[in-house]
């Protein structure tokens, strides 16, 4: 009986669900290194070369970037776990946000790179998914994890290096060569010719065009630029109402008004006329008894054209789902309809978080011994599992 009870006690220990780490349970990575694993599952060499990376973008100033690889998270949303995580370390500079983390749960099966606000650009992004689908998740498919890890941190210290926040130009270019001295001869007292210094070199083409752009009045370079924008106008109506002549009997033809040419419209012209979308015009013949329409389209509309009716009658409204903060971005419904045919979808969009304030001060404690210098994310980058 006490064997009987001992191996129901056992069985139903082993079904227990593992414990995962918590946020406060993972160690922060020692003054140096930019990895942390608490599955002993990474060679030395493969945390040499993350800690490589991690040294060669921080020295640089291009931001900070660290590994965690964890058993599991006990059931907790990896994508959470790994943000909260990130700001608890505050990886990145403060003021900068320039951090990227690359968090493996093992176990759960699930990858994440989370990116720091200043770092999280449509471009980011685009560079984190292609790390995460192409280098990433293939590695653990093929039962490499190792492969995994060195193909993310390489793959995030070159995000770091070139997003837009460090494209900007560093430093300052040399200056240019001095120009050469002039020399003047000067008579001697006793030369009977009177000296004359020589005159100065003449203004080039190009210092003169500068010269007389900069003395011109500003007003008269609004009032060209405003001549240039009606005279295209002008132009644009002009062609638009000019004679049009019959290809077939060579006689003028006649400019239909707006009720007499919905007669030769189609229903989604017509409903384009009437969405002011498009603008169409119905030249009519006596003789041939023949109409030529011709298509002006609007230059200032809300619409598009439909994928499946071809009109430009497709719109769309969008409904908040997800408020954004300074802490995370938000989530809209976007809902899309076609005013002429029975086209709709609709698809979430993510808008991005509100601007902080600038301030130094809220995070510049928050690296402790590991290094990490008070970055924060809202949660952008990539998710994979295998």
């Amino acid at each position: 009986m006490r064997a009987l009870l001992s191996c129901t006690l056992l069985l139903c220990f082993l079904a227990l669900p593992a414990r995962g780490e918590t946020v406060g349970s993972i160690p922060r990575p020692v003054s140096g290194s930019w990895a942390v694993d608490t599955t002993g599952t990474l060679s030395s060499s493969t945390l040499a070369g993350v800690n490589r990376w991690g040294r060669d973008v921080d020295d640089q100033g291009l931001g900070q970037l660290a590994v965690v690889v964890v058993r599991t998270t006990g059931g907790r949303n990896p994508r959470t776990f790994a943000t909260e995580l990130f700001n608890r370390w505050g990886i990145g500079h403060a003021g900068r946000d320039d951090g990227a983390l690359l968090f493996i749960a093992l176990k759960d099966r699930k990858a994440e790179i989370v990116l720091g606000n200043g770092v999280d650009s449509s471009e980011d992004t685009r560079r984190s998914d292609a790390i995460m689908s192409g280098e990433i998740v293939p590695a653990f498919k093929r039962g490499d994890p190792e492969g995994a890890v060195l193909a993310g941190a390489r793959g995030l210290s070159q995000l770091l290096e070139q997003s837009p926040l460090n494209m900007s130009p560093r430093g300052t270019s040399p200056a240019p060569p001095a120009a050469p001295p002039v020399r003047v001869s000067v008579p001697a007292p006793s030369d009977p010719e009177p000296f004359h210094p020589p005159e100065p070199p003449r203004p080039t083409l190009s210092r003169r065009l500068e010269q007389a752009a900069s003395d011109a009045n500003p007003w008269l370079l609004g009032g060209g630029a405003g001549g240039l924008v009606m005279g295209f106008m002008g132009l644009r109506r002009w062609l638009r109402r000019r004679p049009r002549i019959c290809e077939g009997c060579q006689q003028p033809r006649q400019l239909l008004d707006e009720s007499a040419d919905d007669a030769h419209l189609d229903a989604g012209q017509r409903r384009e006329e009437n969405l002011g979308s498009v603008d169409y015009d119905a030249w009519w013949c006596v003789s041939c008894e023949d109409v030529r329409v011709e298509r002006y389209g609007s230059w200032f509309t809300v619409y598009s054209k439909c994928p499946q009716c071809a009109y430009k009658t497709k719109s769309e409204s969008m409904t908040t789902l997800r408020e954004a903060t300074y802490d995370h971005g938000g989530t809209v419904l976007v809902n899309v309809t076609c005013k002429h045919c029975s086209y709709h979808t609709h698809f979430t969009r993510s808008t991005p978080p509100k601007t902080r304030p600038s301030s130094s001060s809220s995070g510049s404690s928050r690296g402790g011994s590991s290094g990490f210098g008070g970055g924060r994310s809202s949660g952008g980058g990539s998710s994979g599992s295998w």
